[in-house]
């Protein structure tokens, strides 16, 4: 009975029922008025957005449009350029091409004209240097075929060999029949080195220990001592010769290393100079300079420069140097070639005659 109770105080009344669905159905009715104004913003908005859509579509397309036609021409006028750099291009290549087969033209024809150059100037050194051994070898001919006026002693053929071909038409005959006209050649002592002496105490009190003379190098023969030794490694010696002659080459003579006990030639004579002298004078007119080397042969000649042509009387041969020794130089024979002016040969058929 009590529960009974308790649920019939615990049910609503009638009027509290009515009241209640009222108020739901004005609360169902209230959302259902928002849902519909909800759909209807949703549908303006939907529209607005549909119109914004299609104008910007449009002004898309257009743009696109737009931007088609400006890259079409673009595209066309970057293909005429295009063309015309091509076409500048390869005119520029050929340009280029031309200047260089110029350029390479200019270089080969300068090559070629410094190879001409080259090749000319050393054919001329070529033939300048083969008419300079041609001239030497003529002078060395005629010298061979000069007589040798440093010699000491002319024998009666030598004699007439040396004066008959300067002789004049009329002393021919008196050449022919003389005798050894041309006594030779002599040493000027005074202006000559002095003779290396010995010092030893054995050769000072040996009678038949000499020293060859400083006229032992005009005569002929080259044996081993058959030489005259200067004093020291410096030296000279003047020569007198029988006349006055245009020399045109000396000779120089010494042993060869191998026919010395040694096995060298320390003392032959090394750098030479050759003078004229006139016998009025002390002037000295340089002839020639070399050096006489001891490997080249036992015989040397040397052509003189005689530039004026000049005569001599009296030939200095002055040793610079030798090749070593410390106290004497040996001289074994010199030679003296040239051709006798016609002056000389007037004086001798004169003082033959008278």
């Amino acid at each position: 009975m009590a529960r009974a109770k308790a649920r019939r105080a615990r049910r609503p009344k009638a009027s509290e029922r009515s009241a209640a669905s009222e108020a739901v159905g004005e609360a169902r009715q209230r959302r259902v008025e928002e849902a519909a104004a909800m759909s209807q913003r949703l549908r303006v908005l939907m529209a607005l957005w549909m119109a914004f859509s299609v104008q910007a579509l449009a002004s898309a397309g257009q743009l696109c449009r737009t931007w088609r036609d400006k890259a079409t021409g673009m595209a066309g006028k970057l293909a005429a350029a295009a063309a015309g750099h091509k076409k500048m291009l390869f005119r520029l290549s050929i340009i280029v091409l031309l200047v260089t087969l110029a350029m390479v033209n200019v270089c080969v024809f300068k090559t070629c004209w410094a190879a001409r150059r080259i090749w000319e100037d050393s054919t001329a050194q070529e033939i300048e240097r083969l008419q300079q051994a041609a001239s030497e070898l003529r002078a060395q001919l005629d010298c061979y075929q000069t007589p040798d006026w440093a010699l000491q002693s002319f024998g009666e053929d030598t004699g007439r060999q040396a004066l008959l071909p300067c002789a004049s038409p009329r002393l021919r005959p008196l050449a022919l029949i003389s005798s050894p006209i041309i006594t030779g050649a002599t040493i000027d002592t005074r202006r000559t080195s002095p003779i290396y002496e010995l010092r030893s105490w054995f050769s000072r009190r040996c009678f038949w220990c000499s020293v060859n003379p400083p006229d032992t190098i005009l005569q002929p023969g080259v044996s081993l001592g058959e030489c005259w030794p200067m004093e020291g490694q410096q030296g000279q010696v003047v020569i007198r010769l029988r006349a006055k002659i245009r020399p045109s080459c000396v000779t120089l003579e010494h042993i060869t290393p191998e026919m010395t006990p040694s096995g060298t030639a320390s003392s032959a004579p090394r750098d030479v100079a050759v003078f004229g002298l006139d016998a009025d004078s002390e002037e000295e007119v340089p002839l020639v300079s070399f050096t006489f080397d001891v490997g080249e042969g036992p015989t040397q000649t040397f052509l003189l420069k005689n530039n004026h042509s000049r005569a001599f009387r009296y030939i200095k041969v002055l040793v610079k140097s030798n090749w070593g020794h410390p106290r004497y130089t040996c001289l074994y024979r010199v030679q003296v070639h040239g051709k006798v002016v016609k002056t000389e040969d007037h004086r001798t058929a004169e003082s033959l005659n008278g």
